[in-house]
């Protein structure tokens, strides 16, 4: 079976390996349900490439709502995506580098608690870098899903945007991590 790169579903855009990862794996205990085990490949699949794509999630959301799992294995498979996305690596950049790249559209954070948290964050490290100069990094999500870590001694919190180190600006709502 020659597996695609995308698929198109209902007019939608969904990752083809995944998709023929999970119709292979409704037909494997002949119950029609994704086991744990199936679960374990279908997110390494997604985590491949330390980044989850827009596509993917299109994906996920297309298998969750359209396909039936076991009961633990959807439990097991969506606490590990969890942790997976606490503990993710970023690819670490420079200042110089990040003023290349363009960031998320959406704000990374929909709980208002974690914006707030954030926000304060980003005030204490702007008063970090304005009285000691340290450096503080900061975990920021491009448009193309990539997790990205850059040091500066330099943050100026400005309304809904960061000013880094040599005028590289990125909007709030990109900013995963402030590390102090």
């Amino acid at each position: 079976m020659v597996m695609g790169y995308y698929k198109t579903i209902d007019g939608e855009q969904m990752d083809g390996k995944m998709v023929d990862l999970v119709m292979q794996s409704v037909k494997g205990a002949g119950d029609g349900r994704i086991s744990t085990k199936d679960a374990v490949a279908i997110l390494k699949l997604v985590t491949d490439g330390n980044v989850i794509t827009d596509t993917e999630k299109d994906t996920l959301e297309f298998i969750f709502k359209n396909f039936r799992w076991t009961s633990g294995a959807e439990e097991w498979f969506r606490r590990e995506l969890k942790i997976w996305e606490t503990h993710k690596t970023p690819v670490r950049m420079t200042i110089a580098e990040l003023s290349d790249k363009h960031f998320v559209t959406v704000d990374i954070f929909s709980d208002p608690a974690a914006r707030t948290a954030r926000r304060h964050s980003l005030e204490a490290a702007t008063a970090e870098t304005n009285q000691d100069h340290d450096e503080i990094g900061l975990w920021i999500r491009l448009k193309d899903g990539t997790t990205v870590e850059v040091l500066s001694n330099f943050i100026d919190l400005e309304g809904e945007f960061v000013e880094l180190r040599g005028g590289c600006i990125v909007p709030v709502k990109a900013i995963e991590k402030v590390e102090i």
